[in-house]
């Protein structure tokens, strides 16, 4: 699946995005932390495809700089409004987090870590691996810094271990070494990779464009 990610200050901007990506994405993801003002209920209420939202820290690549409790708030109010997915990440305290695990209801929990300084070592990966399928999320999503090309082979190697224990896995590196793993995530069975909704609108390093990345995985999978 590709997920499109909508950069956009205030909620017009972001029903004029989500209309443009429609036609290309599986999953739109709404960036919170990037929008000045949002009205959570008319975004999702207008959304035609299935609506991840996020709150991304400034410490795993995002804008946002609000406090845990404001996250937390902002994360609660989008599963009230009916999204189908939020993302959590794995690095805020486990008391806010088992906050939004204790009202999930029927919106699923995507727990994410975001390493923009590098990829660890195959043992540190499958040790985070083991502690975020521990939380009980419905989606883990490991992504990394790919310095060099192998770094996406340790990344990717999630994808088949995840897969044989049941869990749904997003995997793959950011960075411009990181645009092949973005690639081949989806086809070794990743739940779903990130394309920009065009060039100029990257949510992160190494984003393809949703449809030369829609081109790409119809050709490699035809």
């Amino acid at each position: 699946m590709i997920c499109i990610p909508i950069m956009t200050k205030n909620t017009d901007g972001a029903l004029k995005k989500m209309a443009k990506a429609n036609t290309l994405a599986d999953i739109i993801e709404i960036r919170l932390d990037v929008m000045e003002e949002f009205d959570l209920k008319e975004i999702i209420k207008s959304a035609t495809k299935p609506i991840l939202a996020t709150y991304r820290s400034r410490r795993e690549g995002g804008r946002g700089s609000a406090g845990y409790e404001t996250r937390v708030r902002h994360l609660s109010d989008a599963m009230g409004a009916g999204a189908d997915y939020v993302d959590v990440e794995f690095g805020i305290p486990l008391e806010h987090r088992q906050t939004i695990f204790q009202n999930r209801g029927s919106c699923n929990i995507v727990v994410s870590l975001h390493l923009r300084n590098g990829t660890p070592s195959r043992e540190r990966l499958d040790l985070l691996f083991k502690k975020m399928v521990a939380t009980g999320a419905d989606v883990v999503k490991i992504v990394t810094w790919a310095g060099k090309y192998e770094d996406n082979l340790r990344v990717l190697e999630l994808i088949p271990r995840a897969q044989a224990i049941g869990i749904k896995m997003i995997a793959f590196c950011m960075g411009p070494l990181g645009r092949i793993s973005r690639i081949a995530s989806p086809l070794m069975g990743g739940y779903m990779t990130f394309a920009s909704l065009e060039g100029g609108e990257e949510s992160a390093s190494g984003q393809i464009p949703a449809l030369d990345m829609k081109k790409i995985l119809e050709m490699l999978s035809s």
